[in-house]
């Protein structure tokens, strides 16, 4: 998770500047040549030059030193000799170009006013665009602060939670958690809020998202446990330690100085990146399906409201989505008017109206969700949402349940296209679910998602007998 989020972050910092200097050099184009030059300043002399300034940017950034390429965690001063650095090659570059070439088509009012503009928009991006952006990509609820940090005393008298959460993107610390006991002479930046021997009360009362563990690097049986209670309580655990042989399994880590991060969940969806092009999947696909899908579709279902049980159309029902939070599912309604419609479907159900069956079996009934998706409250692919009552209920089963809430929900997902469907009547339904949907979330690519869907089509002409 941790590597996801700081290597993503870093390429779309990039991204944005290189997409920002290439607009900036085009309106400063276009603008002389209209406002100023009209016929003596042509753009189309300026089109080698666009393509200079990102490739000069790029040159840069892969010779930089891999310390700076993250300016979290900088000082004010060293990220502003980044910025001169970066501007320079930029600089040189194009100036290089025309020297060597001779070209004297570039006007030096164009010069002038682009390195003017450039330097501003990167000397923007560098000390406080890069900071919104990691605000705005990781901060999911509206709770500002989401991370404890448990530490023993020494480690609280340092401070420790200052620097570990500038190398940690989204970690906004709450306070500390002392282990091990002793009294904390010289008193943080953070507040202590309380003692490990309540940690598990103390996460659940601040909502937190995140626990870093610090200075615990000799004890891995306790980052062990300390991985299966933020498991248990749908959190993320990133720790420090250097020897990785202590820990088994797929381990994600990340190198900042001196230190080791380690968390034991690999997530690609943390990665910016890969959440852009899942995002636009899902908007050009759920636009497709609401366009031309959905109208037809509606209209049927109404005239099968109308003659076999009249009422509303769509059926809202509360579910659990990601990070937790709660919001209204959309599904064509299935069922007669009830008093019980959040129980759980069944065999032989009779609140089912004739012709529900077939909405069910086919999954046409869940495609008013794809109006969640256009929401931002689901995806089209991910962990299928579940009543609030039934995530606390298989939350009990499952000991790392609530860690399939690190995604947003779908409206179909591997443990489904895998035959996972229908009722949840045993525990071990309930296991194979959540085994599908961590498989999905450590191995995420824009592949499965196609291939997932592609499988659902299928199976909606071709229904599965778990279908109901």
């Amino acid at each position: 998770m941790i590597s996801d989020r700081y290597h993503g972050s870093i390429r779309l910092h990039l991204l944005l500047k290189l997409a920002g200097g290439s607009i900036l050099f085009w309106i400063t184009v276009w603008g002389l040549h209209l406002a100023v030059y009209s016929g003596e300043l042509l753009p189309s002399n300026y089109l080698w030059a666009s393509f200079l300034v990102p490739a000069a940017a790029i040159f840069e950034f892969l010779i930089r030193e891999r310390r700076c390429r993250s300016l979290a965690g900088l000082s004010r001063s060293q990220i502003w000799g980044v910025t001169q650095r970066e501007v320079l090659f930029v600089l040189v570059a194009l100036f290089g170009v025309i020297v060597m070439s001779k070209d004297d088509r570039l006007s030096r009012a164009f010069l002038a006013a682009f390195f003017l503009l450039y330097s501003s928009w990167v000397a923007w991006m560098n000390l406080v665009g890069h900071r919104l952006l990691h605000r705005r990509l990781f901060r999911r609820s509206m709770h500002t602060a989401n991370t404890l940090v448990l530490a023993p005393s020494w480690e609280i008298e340092r401070d420790g939670a200052l620097k570990m959460s500038e190398a940690v993107p989204g970690a906004e610390v709450l306070g500390y958690i002392s282990y091990g006991g002793g009294a904390v002479a010289t008193m943080p930046t953070f507040p202590v809020l309380g003692d490990f021997e309540n940690i598990r009360e103390i996460c659940r009362g601040c909502h937190a998202k995140l626990l870093l563990a610090l200075g615990l690097e000799a004890q891995p049986d306790l980052i062990r446990s300390l991985q299966q209670l933020c498991d248990s309580l749908g959190m993320r655990l990133i720790w420090v330690d250097n020897r990785v042989g202590h820990f088994p399994g797929n381990l994600d880590a990340h190198q900042s100085g001196s230190r080791l991060f380690l968390t034991n969940w690999r997530e690609p969806l943390e990665d910016p990146i890969n959440r852009v092009v899942k995002r636009t999947f899902d908007l050009f696909f759920s636009l497709a399906v609401t366009v031309f899908v959905l109208p037809p579709l509606c209209l049927f279902v109404w005239i099968l409201h109308r003659c076999f049980s009249p009422g509303p159309l769509f059926y809202r029902q509360a579910r659990t989505g990601r990070q937790g939070e709660i919001f209204d599912v959309y599904k064509f309604r299935s069922m007669h008017l009830n008093a019980t419609p959040g129980m759980q479907a069944t065999v032989g159900d009779t609140r089912f109206f004739p012709g529900a069956s077939f909405l069910r079996k086919s999954s046409l009934d869940e495609m008013p969700q794809f109006l969640n998706v256009l929401h931002g409250e689901m995806s089209v692919v991910g962990p299928r949402p579940h009543f609030v009552d039934h995530d606390e209920q298989f939350a009990g089963i499952v000991d790392d349940y609530l860690v399939r809430h690190f995604a947003k929900p779908g409206i179909t997902g591997l443990a489904q296209v895998k035959g996972c469907r229908g009722e949840t009547d045993t525990d071990q339904k309930v296991r194979q679910r959540v085994r599908f949907d961590h498989f999905y979330l450590r191995r995420w690519s824009l592949l499965l998602d196609v291939c997932i869907v592609c499988d659902t089509v299928f199976q909606i002409i071709f229904p599965p007998r778990s279908a109901r």
